[in-house]
């Protein structure tokens, strides 16, 4: 039986190495193979129900209608009193009969100077505002945390994919390196290495289908629904992914050819802009507005402590002997402890209303440090996955090619074939890692502004 020719055993891997190699990285943008329509509607759909069933919304919301219930009795008068009783009654000889002797029925109001229930009113009023408010950081927070751990998960499970992709293309050239063992062209060496870097990918695989399991439970607590949940074939959008990075390579532009220059047209507003919507519409500095509001009409009412609330009271007597009587009396207090009660309220109240902006003014600074972080992030990975898909990731695949193709000819060793695959491999790997880091930036970010950033 004639021995086959190390061509004819190469040949045909070539050819399926070179396959395996397209199925590993796309042509163009990475994200094109996305069903992004499906995607954008299922993950808006796991947003919507976050928004109906998390815990942490419930609790807000409850908040709200407890502060609406309390508006209502903060602007209404205190109960009246009514009084039962006897005056004059005799001891030594008990009895109703005495000329002296008078049953009384009267009822009392309290009625507070004019402008206080207003003043309580409106406190309460800017306690429901901050309240709402608080409704809507929740509603941002919670959807930042179904979508970062969305796009976690959409990483995990790309990059498995990508892993094996890759076990497959080594498991092509294990073939090659058997088969130019078996002719005696190659090293028995070059088996065992291509061999411990399959099972290094097995041990890879094994931690990202762990990882995805980890990112998994926290998407669906954030879903308030079992931890093993299944989600169907997480992607990032491909409406964010565009604005990630530019489909085509050839469209992919740098502000100037010197390292670390950003990348052009992006669809982030300017960072000043940026900023300003952020102080505007941040709910948590709503909040903090409504409750500077509230404690202003506090200091406002602390102040009215001086101004005396009126007792209003009116008594009805009866007698056995005589005429019935009827009494009215209007008595108010007397401030003796000024200093010691009304001027330390009014202390109080102020000290409490600076603390309050002050706390306002260093949340706004926190802000815009915080939107400039996320947004220099978000330029960042626009960069990266600009270079990733108009240099980086077509030269690795470029060298690979190469690779395989000498070494298929006996031009390059197994070693430089295994090397530029891994390369290759970590190239895609990181490419996605960049683009799922974008996606959770603008979710991020727009969970500081407090508003959608993407039209």
């Amino acid at each position: 039986m004639k021995t086959p020719t190390l061509g004819a055993v190469l040949r045909p891997r070539r050819i399926l190495a070179l396959s395996l190699l397209a199925l590993a990285w796309p042509m163009g943008n990475a994200v094109a193979q996305s069903p992004s329509a499906d995607t954008e509607t299922n993950l808006e759909t796991l947003v919507v129900h976050a928004m109906s069933v998390h815990p942490a919304i419930r609790a807000a919301e409850d908040r709200v209608d407890a502060a609406q219930a309390a508006i209502s009795p903060a602007g209404a008068l205190p109960d009246p009193i009514l009084g039962l009783g006897v005056t004059n009654f005799p001891v030594s000889e008990p009895g109703f009969d005495g000329p002296m002797t008078m049953k009384m029925v009267g009822i009392g109001q309290m009625i507070p100077f004019p402008g206080k229930l207003d003043l309580r009113t409106r406190v309460a009023e800017k306690e429901l505002a901050a309240a709402e408010a608080r409704v809507q950081a929740a509603r941002w927070e919670v959807e930042q945390e179904v979508r970062s751990a969305y796009y976690q998960l959409a990483f995990y499970d790309r990059a498995l994919e990508i892993v094996k992709n890759n076990a497959e293309l080594l498991a092509n050239f294990i073939e090659v390196t058997q088969a130019r063992y078996g002719v005696g062209t190659g090293a028995q060496s070059d088996v065992l290495k291509a061999r411990v870097e399959a099972s290094r990918l097995a041990e890879e695989a094994a931690r990202l289908t762990e990882q995805g399991r980890a990112a998994l439970a926290r998407l669906n607590a954030a879903l308030d629904r079992p931890s093993d949940t299944p989600v169907e074939t997480p992607r990032v959008p491909e409406r964010i992914a565009r604005a990630a990075v530019a489909d085509s390579p050839d469209e992919v532009r740098f502000a100037s050819a010197s390292l670390g220059a950003r990348a052009l047209n992006s669809p982030l507003p300017s960072l000043v802009e940026l900023q300003d919507r952020a102080v505007r519409e941040n709910p948590t500095l709503e909040a903090y507005q409504a409750m500077i509001a509230a404690q202003a009409a506090r200091l406002e009412l602390a102040g009215k402590a001086y101004l005396p609330d009126f007792n209003v009271s009116l008594q009805y007597g009866q007698t056995s002997v005589g005429s019935d009587v009827v009494s009215a009396m209007v008595s108010v207090p007397i401030p003796l402890h000024k200093e010691s009660k009304q001027d330390a309220r009014v202390a109080e109240t102020r000290a409490l209303l600076s603390a309050l902006e002050a706390d306002l003014h260093a949340r706004k600074n926190e802000v815009r440090a915080e939107v400039a972080r996320v947004y220099t992030d978000l330029e960042k990975d626009r960069a990266q996955l600009g270079l990733f898909v108009k240099s980086i990731i077509p030269q690795g695949r470029a060298a690979l090619e190469s690779a395989t193709a000498s070494f298929q000819v006996g031009r390059v060793d197994f070693l430089t074939l295994l090397d530029n695959q891994t390369t290759l491999y970590n190239y895609e790997t990181a490419y996605f890692r960049s683009l799922t880091s974008f996606a959770q930036g603008l979710a991020e970010l727009e969970r500081v502004v407090g508003a959608e950033i993407l039209r």
